[in-house]
């Protein structure tokens, strides 16, 4: 069976997302397969045909999506807009904040005073 000519290539991952639903809380879901325009995902977040959802993974920006379907446990999305596959698959970054004022700040400062 051949793949229609109107979709996007799909690729087979095993990557992690970030899915808010409309009114609930971001849950980490299981990115199954990816196209520039759509993924499908293990359905943690419970989401329902229809229902509009905010998707994060990799380096991209967060980006809206419809949930187009929802079958036994998974769900398919459609993306807003087209995404970059390459920024997909990179890790999601870690933002590290060291710490500015109090005694906390001067802890790894070997030339600290001590009282």
């Amino acid at each position: 069976m051949s793949e229609p000519s109107s979709r996007a290539p799909r690729n087979s991952v095993i990557l992690y997302a970030a899915v808010t639903r409309e009114g609930g809380a971001a849950v980490d879901c299981r990115v199954r397969n990816l196209s520039s325009t759509g993924a499908c995902i293990d359905d943690a977040a419970a989401l329902r045909p229809g229902q509009r959802a905010t998707v994060q993974m990799g380096a991209l920006r967060p980006m809206g999506a419809d949930v187009m379907w929802v079958e036994r446990g998974f769900a398919g999305l459609r993306f807003d807009g087209a995404v970059d596959l390459a920024a997909a698959r990179r890790p999601r970054s870690k933002t590290v904040v060291a710490a500015q004022a109090g005694w906390i700040g001067n802890l790894g400062d070997a030339y600290r005073r001590s009282a």
